[in-house]
């Protein structure tokens, strides 16, 4: 699975954790909000857990390469104007 599945996962966990605390009062949505453990706590955990899954896979995050990092440098162009001022 990619960051990206990871991350839909963690938004509709997120949106059904959100509509069984709405729904929570009806008949239907009683049992299973109304108990030791509430589903909408398992859901929000859930979603939690699949948002931190997105982080960890996350290709874009990742440590910049040696090339990256040359070329935040100052170019010998910028060093001359600095010395001039």
């Amino acid at each position: 699975m990619s960051a990206r599945s990871f991350n839909w996962i963690g938004v509709v966990l997120t949106l059904g954790c959100f509509a069984v605390v709405l729904t929570g009062n009806t008949e239907m949505a009683w049992r299973f909000e109304h108990t030791a453990f509430p589903l909408s706590w398992l859901l929000a955990g859930a979603a939690i857990l699949a948002f931190l899954a997105t982080e960890l896979f996350d290709t874009t995050a990742s440590v910049p390469d040696e090339e990256e990092d040359s070329s935040s440098e100052l170019s010998q162009e910028w060093e001359t104007v600095e010395l001039r001022s």
